[in-house]
């Protein structure tokens, strides 16, 4: 069995290494619990990069660099802040985003069709990519 190793971040903080990474954007308490169930069963070292800060708090310099540099990204659309749905358009042209919504009038599947309903879905692209 591979060792299992996960640095969690938050914004100022950034690390370059070497390890793949993983950026949950406003993730919900389930799409969190989703998460940590993968990422608890995939092996290698992993960098998981959470947004989810207070509206006041927002780092808009840190989101936009640590999802260019992420492997995956996964951008919960109906919990983000007003300025982070206002840069969704570009984070969901992103080739690495994967995107939820439960609105189903969105014109963002003309960007992207990494539309997901949940983590299950992407679990074999999470693993995969983050297994050494």
């Amino acid at each position: 069995m591979t060792e299992n190793k996960l640095t969690l971040i938050t914004p100022p903080d950034k690390l370059f290494n070497q390890s793949h990474s993983v950026l949950l954007i406003h993730p919900s308490n389930s799409i969190r619990k989703q998460a940590q169930d993968i990422l608890a069963t995939s092996g290698g070292y992993q960098t998981i990069y959470l947004y989810n800060p207070a509206e006041a708090d927002e780092d808009i310099d840190w989101l936009l660099s640590v999802a260019k540099m992420s492997d995956i990204v996964v951008l919960d659309y109906d919990n983000s802040s007003a300025n982070v749905r206002a840069l969704a358009g570009y984070l969901v042209s992103l080739p690495q985003t994967y995107w939820l919504t439960t609105d189903d009038w969105m014109l963002y599947n003309k960007l992207s069709p990494n539309r997901i309903y949940g983590l299950d879905i992407i679990e074999d692209l999470i693993g995969g990519k983050l297994e050494t």
